[in-house]
């Protein structure tokens, strides 16, 4: 048999579709002991005053546009793009090569006749 927590799920989700009383137990009422009643029927008196609450339409666009603005900037700032990344490492590198060989054609002795 389902546990108590079981229940209380199937109760709230009746409560959700609006129904209410006895019409809101999963099983009748008297199925269940009297302390398990008095859970069901304060989650009933809860369901009753803490009704859902759902945003203005334009909130959530404002906050849609904040929050991916946001990351977008965090997003461009923090991370380098892979391609720039390897540029500049193909820079470097082929740079110190330039100067690795440019000081040793400079720096070699060169003999007569070669």
């Amino acid at each position: 048999m389902p546990d108590l927590a079981h229940w209380l799920e199937l109760h709230a989700t009746r409560l959700r579709q609006g129904l209410r009383g006895d019409a809101a137990f999963p099983l009748p009422p008297l199925t269940f002991s009297p302390e398990e009643r008095e859970l069901f029927q304060l989650a009933e008196r809860l369901a009753e005053t803490l009704r859902p609450v759902e945003p203005r339409p334009t909130w959530v666009a404002s906050l849609y546009e904040r929050l991916m603005g946001e990351a977008h900037r965090q997003h461009c700032v923090s991370t380098p793009s892979p391609l720039l990344s390897r540029w500049w490492l193909g820079v470097i590198l082929g740079t110190a090569a330039l100067g690795i060989w440019a000081y040793r054609r400079l720096h070699t002795p060169r003999h007569p006749g070669t």
